[in-house]
């Protein structure tokens, strides 16, 4: 923020007020987007998953509950955030490409008919990130600058 105050100081003393406005404009536009504020979501799981990567075709069947079984033979704990949160929004937008009601109602047709179980849901990273780490076979995900010991899954295009 600071380096923008000064940006925008030296922008002043080399523009007229016309441009300084519609640049100012474009900047603040810019900065307050859903894309500018939206965090770096990674994917992590607990110590004991043996995996170190998974595609986003893996990654979807496990948080959709089509896959339920790690490679080992360990039962998959999902936990994710609540539906109203941002990370959780930005997580299923961009890497299950659907949105949050879409992957409740699978849950939810997973639980009913008997073929799986309802993740986790968390109201805070700090709960998810603790779960993570304390439950074996447990998969999340969590804003990058909050995950501390937890293991980083790269998530691969195919």
């Amino acid at each position: 923020m600071v380096i923008m105050l000064a940006l925008i100081k030296r922008i002043r003393a080399l523009t007229s007020n016309t441009e300084y406005s519609a640049l100012v404009l474009s900047m603040l536009f810019l900065t307050c987007s859903p894309v500018a504020l939206a965090q770096q979501a990674v994917v992590v799981a607990n110590a004991s998953v043996d995996t170190t990567s998974l595609t986003q075709s893996e990654l979807r069947q496990i948080f959709t509950g089509h896959k339920q079984y790690w490679s080992n033979g360990e039962k998959i704990h999902v936990v994710v955030l609540e539906d109203v949160h941002t990370l959780h929004k930005a997580f299923c937008r961009e890497n299950l490409q659907m949105f949050p009601y879409q992957l409740s109602r699978l849950w939810d047709q997973l639980t009913y008919s008997g073929q799986g179980v309802t993740p986790t849901r968390v109201s805070s990273q700090e709960a998810l990130l603790k779960m993570v780490e304390s439950t074996a076979g447990t998969i999340g995900y969590a804003d990058i600058d909050k995950v501390k010991n937890e293991k980083i899954i790269e998530v691969r295009e195919q």
